[in-house]
């Protein structure tokens, strides 16, 4: 499987490709019946770079992770998908026109429409074809990561959990809908090894497994000399400088048609909601563990004292109606593209968090320092995949997200994170 899943993805980029021509194609048809091809050559160039940003899309929605879509997410994904790529691809031709020489509109629309309908009919049928049967997962190793597997597969819509692996399995000629996942502690015998070197089940390590499927780094798995081998590789100058320039850039247009344009309405907004300041100042835990003030408008009653809670708890009824929309929107974090300019933030990283309740959470929690390794962020792995923690074991599965963050950080999977990012402002 694990050779089995890139080759059907690149198949399956293949066959969107195919589909992006005959959206194309179809568009021009209906726009110029048979006379469509001198047509369609003036506009192959132009389309045929857009498709390269579909992709992107593509893969920051999802979509070609076929083991973990639903009809119900299926759907969803592609109404916010249809709307993202066609939001993108107005800016893409009106930038490009003087380039390509075209502008197209009602093609544009036509266009789009065919090529998410063939789109949502392809992964339709995909998705039939490869859910008819859930893969069946075995496991070898200790009790507390059996039931740590056990939990996260529960209801997982393409993986079955079956419990602890019997060798007796290997006397079955048909593997194609079984894997074994090992733990990194678990010692095979050597009779245990041949045979399972000698069939022909699939086998993954389990760090491996949850970074493959789930993208995450399991807590209980993983030891100091696996991050050290791993994790520690982050910091690499030259990406951390393009970060900055991309900062420096994002940050001074937010600031041009964002924040100025909205700052006055909002800021008379929450002093209507409750008289008070109009920004929201604390301190957070930034880069290799230096200290830092967060700037974001407003959203709750101010009170006398403020004690800090890093779970959901009692401080949600503080928060006014209006402030409520702006956490809603989140529009109360546009005042950080100050934290932005000034370096103490990126755009994509690790949230950064309150310090006494970073120190309370590195007590509680093992290698929740690691994420002062890389630069905080406005968004992140773990805020686009995970929600809010409210707990202790909540925090630790948004801390395995940052860990896989960390071991596989770079420019383009930062894309992928602002289009996810996109995409949930886009659905809230």
């Amino acid at each position: 499987m694990k050779r089995e899943i890139p080759l059907i993805k690149f198949l399956i980029i293949l066959l969107d490709f195919f589909l992006f021509l005959l959206a194309l194609g179809l568009t021009l048809f209906l726009r110029f019946s048979f006379n469509f091809i001198p047509y369609f050559q003036g506009h192959f160039l132009p389309f045929f770079f857009l498709f390269f940003f579909y992709l992107l899309f593509l893969f920051a929605f999802n979509l070609y992770d076929f083991y973990f879509l639903t009809l119900k997410i299926l759907f969803q994904k592609i109404i916010s998908f249809a709307f993202s790529i066609f939001l993108f691809s107005i800016i893409y031709f009106y930038f490009g026109q003087t380039i390509f020489e075209i502008s197209p509109k009602t093609n544009l629309f036509l266009f789009v429409l065919s090529f998410v309908f063939l789109l949502y009919l392809s992964r339709f049928l995909l998705l039939k074809f490869f859910q008819r049967r859930k893969i069946e997962v075995y496991f070898l190793g200790e009790e507390n990561l059996k039931n740590k597997i056990e939990k996260d597969l529960q209801n997982h819509p393409f993986f079955s959990f079956k419990g602890f692996f019997d060798f007796k399995i290997l006397e079955s000629s048909n593997f194609q809908n079984k894997i074994l996942i090992v733990s990194p502690n678990y010692q095979l015998k050597l009779k245990e090894f041949k045979l399972v070197l000698n069939s022909e089940i699939t086998t993954f390590d389990f760090v491996d497994f949850y970074e493959k499927f789930l993208d995450r780094i399991p807590l209980e798995a993983i030891n100091q000399n696996w991050l050290l081998r791993q994790t520690l590789s982050f910091q690499g100058k030259i990406y951390l400088y393009f970060k900055r320039l991309i900062d420096i850039f994002l940050a001074i247009f937010i600031f041009i048609f964002l924040f100025l344009p909205l700052l006055l309405p909002i800021s008379l907004l929450i002093y209507l909601s409750d008289p008070g300041p109009i920004f929201f100042k604390n301190l957070r835990v930034g880069y290799k563990r230096k200290i830092f003030t967060l700037i974001k408008f407003r959203t709750m009653k101010e009170i006398k004292k403020q004690e800090e809670n890093w779970a959901v708890g009692k401080e949600e009824k503080r928060i006014f109606l209006f402030g409520k929309f702006l956490r809603l929107t989140h529009l109360d974090e546009l005042p950080q593209i100050f934290n932005l300019l000034k370096g103490e933030i990126t755009l994509v990283g690790p949230r950064p968090e309150q310090p006494k309740i970073f120190s309370d959470l590195e007590k509680n929690i093992p290698f929740y320092e690691l994420r002062i390794l890389a630069p905080p962020g406005i968004t992140g792995w773990a805020q686009v995949n995970y929600k809010y923690p409210e707990n202790i074991e909540e925090t630790k599965i948004k801390l395995e997200y940052d860990l896989y963050y960390l071991k596989n950080a770079n420019l383009f999977l930062d894309f992928l994170i602002i289009i996810k990012t996109i995409q949930k402002l886009l659905t809230f």
